[in-house]
């Protein structure tokens, strides 16, 4: 096990819009004051460590100080810090009751929300610029950890009742990684330019990838790319990148919003996932930016979770995209990866029929945190609908009740929650779901309202909380039709048949 440390990390945020090259062997030494700052803390190897950082040179030491103290990471996720309200609370505290860390690590001079303060002992980082050992090994950070080792935590949306953390061990890890790497080609030549915050598989992967086979990085500050869009496509003509990542609504965004004076002709790969992806965002956002050098084909469809690392299956470099009944491949599976799509009761479909994807190999994750582990060898199921035909994988639907947006995924249940709290409603009277639209390339976000006395400001009001407490943008909000939803002989929510019901219009 080893990571190739660059000569420089770039960095690039509102303060240093032009970037900022940080040494390598000055993260490592960042990496290894941190490892001894959090032993003299009391971390003892095993323990895990929470992590309130902005990202930069010393999230990315944090990581590995964590793995030379013997210890396991979590970047919180977004919810913790988005709001003060109870229902947040209520969240953060579920967090640390299945995480249990031995404290958190904040930044200098980071505000800590009101959620996270006072649950868990805080160590805040000291500035680290001084009496920095300039001649620390990188591969001595890793040294002695073993493939069992756990590596990081990874929360999911927790759609199906309190928060789960995806434990990924060293050796899952570097099973995803170097499948990832092989699919795609990764060298040292290439140059990745990520946006992607570190909390989502994707963000923490476009760290640990380029590091796995020696490629160069430049991060940028998501806080960043959301002020300023543009400001991602800009890195990559500037820093000459070849790889990134990024979900399909910022492609969507960078078609209408066209970013000017660039060249793009260094770009050779791109993973677009975090949501379902549609042929019709990959053309428009080509077609856009032709002119400016971007070749056909960079764009490469991928699928993945938590779970898995992040990966299971994604595009070959420079294959022609392949679409099925509007729906677009995700690519073959990842080497390792075994794939099976099977009907409700599990057992295999016609091929070429939809069914739910089943998965398992060396970095699907064994269990989730504090819950019984999984069985050896035993299916995983991901909760995904799709099918395959001639070898690639496509991705249909989703049965679990989870919503994604971007690099974020919110439980359906929480959506529901907030409206009904809003609204002053009983349990079980709104019902949250996706939609897949391929006519209009997009994954629309609905929430339908059981409410005697309906009006749009009820709507404004339901948008409103919901972006308050999760910052999410609900696409569609109304009434159900007839006022009803419809519900079990025993009156529970059946949240995916309001969904049927509604692709038909009969909702």
């Amino acid at each position: 096990m080893n990571f190739f440390w660059p000569e420089n990390f770039t960095f690039v945020g509102k303060s240093c819009p032009e970037g900022r090259d940080v040494p390598g062997k000055i993260v490592a030494g960042r990496a290894a004051l941190i490892a001894d700052l959090l032993k003299s803390h009391g971390v003892l190897p095993g323990d895990r460590v929470a992590m309130w950082l902005t990202e930069g040179e010393n999230l990315v030491a944090a990581m590995f100080g964590c793995w030379a103290a013997g210890a396991a990471f979590c970047v919180l996720p977004s919810f913790a810090g988005r709001s003060n309200t109870e229902r947040s609370q209520l969240r953060v505290d579920d967090v640390w009751s299945v995480l249990q860390p031995r404290l958190l690590l904040k930044g200098n001079g980071t505000e800590l929300p009101d959620v996270l303060a006072g649950a868990v002992d805080v160590l805040e980082l000291p500035r680290l610029d001084a009496n920095v050992n300039e001649c620390v090994d990188p591969g001595a950070l890793v040294a002695g950890r073993e493939p069992d080792d756990m590596a990081f935590v990874q929360f999911t949306s927790g759609s199906t009742g309190g928060a789960k953390g995806a434990v990924v061990s060293f050796g899952q890890l570097m099973a995803n990684l170097d499948a990832i790497v092989e699919r795609t080609d990764l060298t040292p030549s290439d140059r990745m330019v990520s946006w992607a915050p570190l909390y989502h598989d994707m963000g923490l992967m476009a760290v640990l990838l380029p590091l796995s086979c020696g490629a160069d990085i430049v991060l940028m500050d998501t806080d960043h790319f959301v002020r300023r869009p543009t400001s991602w496509l800009e890195t990559i003509s500037r820093y000459r990148g070849t790889v990134t990542t990024a979900p399909p609504t910022a492609l969507k965004l960078l078609a209408r919003r066209k970013a000017q004076n660039l060249d793009l002709s260094s770009w050779r790969y791109a993973w677009i996932g975090g949501e379902m992806v549609f042929p019709s965002v990959l053309k428009d956002f080509e077609d856009t930016y032709a002119a400016a050098g971007l070749v056909k084909d960079v764009l490469q469809p991928t699928y993945g979770m938590s779970e898995t690392v992040v990966g299971i299956s994604c595009g070959i470099p420079g294959e022609t995209r392949m679409i099925q009944n509007g729906f677009i491949s995700c690519g073959p599976p990842l080497s390792g990866i075994d794939l099976q799509i099977v009907e409700e009761d599990e057992t295999p479909v016609i091929p070429g029929n939809q069914g739910r994807i089943m998965v398992r190999g060396p970095s699907v994750m064994k269990g989730y945190l504090g819950l019984e582990s999984f069985a050896p060898d035993s299916w995983f199921d991901t909760g995904d609908l799709g099918f395959e035909d001639a070898g690639r994988l496509y991705i249909t639907g989703r049965i679990k009740d989870v919503l994604k947006r971007g690099a974020e995924s919110f439980p359906a249940p929480v959506v529901e929650a907030i409206a009904e709290d809003a609204l002053n409603l009983r349990t079980g009277r709104a019902a949250a779901f996706a939609c897949p639209r391929p006519d209009i390339g997009k994954e629309e976000i609905v929430l339908l309202v059981e409410s005697r006395n309906w009006s749009d400001e009820q709507a404004r009001k339901v948008a409103a909380e919901v972006t308050r407490e999760l910052g999410l943008q609900v696409d569609v909000i109304r009434n159900a039709k007839g006022g009803r939803l419809p519900r079990t002989s025993s009156g529970k929510l059946m949240r995916q048949k309001a969904a049927a019901l509604y692709q038909k219009g009969m909702v």
